[in-house]
């Protein structure tokens, strides 16, 4: 029994995987999962600045100055009122909560990039600390809660896109009646 002791002993402990060897597989899918998912926010943030950048743009060829404005009467003054709010209403105030609900994302997901490149570190040096698999589950939770945000953010999205390019339609009709004639 004892030979067999010795003999199953090195078997056993060469066919353990170390500590970090045990978890190279599920560290490496989170930091191929972290890469996508930082895309992926990165992206719709591009988007959404894009989306605002293009809509201040063409208000901007369309805004009057201050004496225009107060020398609009009667229907024209009403309808310049109406467009310029309902403009801001649907570009400035309907996408200033997505836009910080993301900004609070980013700034908690941008603290946690500094774990994952923690453990892909240790990967490489051969030395992990901590609870490396409560780790792996936290930060591949927040993997997952990333693409589902991405995808609500997205259909937010669509939506405040539809009622800002009507709100735009209605500036620029609103423009075309007002606007000095050159």
């Amino acid at each position: 029994m004892k030979k067999f002791l010795l003999f199953a002993l090195p078997l056993f402990l060469f066919s353990c995987k170390s500590g970090v060897e045990a978890h190279r597989v599920a560290i490496e899918k989170l930091g191929t999962d972290w890469d996508a998912a930082t895309n992926a926010v990165t992206g719709f943030s591009d988007g959404l600045t894009k989306d605002l950048t293009g809509y201040t743009e063409m208000a901007s060829s369309m805004m009057l100055d201050s004496a225009a404005v107060a020398s609009l009467k009667g229907d024209a003054g009403k309808k310049w009122a109406e467009a310029t709010a309902a403009y801001k209403a649907a570009t400035t105030d309907a996408y200033a909560p997505v836009q910080t609900e993301l900004g609070d994302f980013v700034k908690m997901w941008t603290e946690k990039a500094g774990a994952v490149t923690a453990l892909k570190d240790g990967l490489a040096a051969g030395k992990i600390e901590g609870d490396v698999a409560a780790q792996i589950a936290d930060l591949s939770g927040l993997v997952t809660q990333a693409g589902e945000k991405v995808t609500s953010w997205t259909a937010k999205q669509a939506e405040l896109k539809t009622a800002a390019d009507s709100a735009m339609g209605m500036l620029k009709s609103a423009y075309e009646m007002v606007a000095p004639k050159k």
